[in-house]
């Protein structure tokens, strides 16, 4: 009897590794490969770019110094091309600590992240398989009718399947996870939202769960990196939207919980916004 096939099995995601020091990039692709990504070497912007139009990675390592610094201009390049997906995070690389300034510049630029010395690996693999598989949501639910046409954010039933999925991830890797909530006084739903759209970081959950609010499950955010994002968030959402008034908000976090349940979460984000 002929053996049934079992179904095609999905190629890990590819990274393409733009670092001009051989040494760094043998140890980063001796912790990205185990870690489950395929890497593509790059040695130099032109070549980065090349490997980028022609196998559409799903991530972006780059070395700081070839993303043309002060301002990172090659990683705006990279950001900007059609050929990299808007959803594909890219992480810079830097010797030594890197400065507030060279972070918020490398935030403008693009990027997800900015590492320096000393490199820790388990957490860049951690992180970037967080930032991979956001991607992969995103591309994925844009096919399934989980997204609110209209926004571009999380309808209500794409907001609870992606919540569980960063819920059962941020345990199985040991990772806090942030709820904040977002409401609007000013009557301008629409426009908070396309708002929220683009000021929102890919790596996020964004859902629009009722007129004039929204939620964002935050992985890798605890208590403190939640507050810095309610404040980060909700005056640049504020600024493009034009309001009036600030956004109410409030937030929950798991605190390193063994277990997660993301509508608690999101149930204890709505109490923090009633009591403000």
């Amino acid at each position: 009897m002929t053996a049934r096939a079992g179904p095609p099995t999905q190629p890990s995601p590819l990274i393409v590794v733009a670092i001009r020091d051989e040494l760094l990039l043998r140890s980063l692709q001796s912790v990205l490969e185990p870690g489950g990504f395929r890497v593509l070497p790059a040695g130099d912007p032109a070549s980065a770019l090349t490997q980028v139009r022609r196998r559409h990675p799903d991530g972006v390592v780059l070395d700081a110094e070839l993303a043309h610094p002060p301002r990172f201009d090659f990683c705006r390049t990279l950001r900007a091309d059609p050929m990299l997906s808007h959803a594909a995070p890219i992480i810079l690389m830097r010797r030594g600590h890197p400065t507030r300034a060279e972070q918020l510049e490398a935030l403008r630029a693009g990027a997800w992240d900015l590492r320096g010395d000393p490199l820790d690996t388990e957490d860049l693999v951690l992180r970037l398989g967080v930032f991979v598989q956001a991607k992969l949501e995103v591309e994925r639910v844009g096919a399934e009718g989980l997204l609110d046409r209209a926004s571009g954010l999380y309808n209500t039933a794409g907001m609870e399947r992606r919540s569980q999925e960063l819920a059962t991830l941020s345990v199985r890797q040991h990772l806090p996870l942030s709820c904040i909530v977002f409401r609007d006084g000013n009557g301008e739903g629409d426009g908070v939202a396309a708002a929220f759209k683009h000021e929102g970081r890919i790596s996020d959950a964004i859902g629009r769960t009722g007129p004039r609010e929204f939620a964002v499950f935050a992985p890798a955010t605890d208590a403190a990196g939640a507050a810095r994002l309610i404040q980060r968030l909700g005056g640049t959402v504020a600024a493009r939207a034009g309001l009036a008034r600030p956004l109410k908000s409030g937030f929950s976090s798991s605190n390193g919980a063994p277990q997660i349940d993301p509508r608690e979460l999101l149930a204890r984000a709505r109490r923090a916004v009633d009591a403000t």
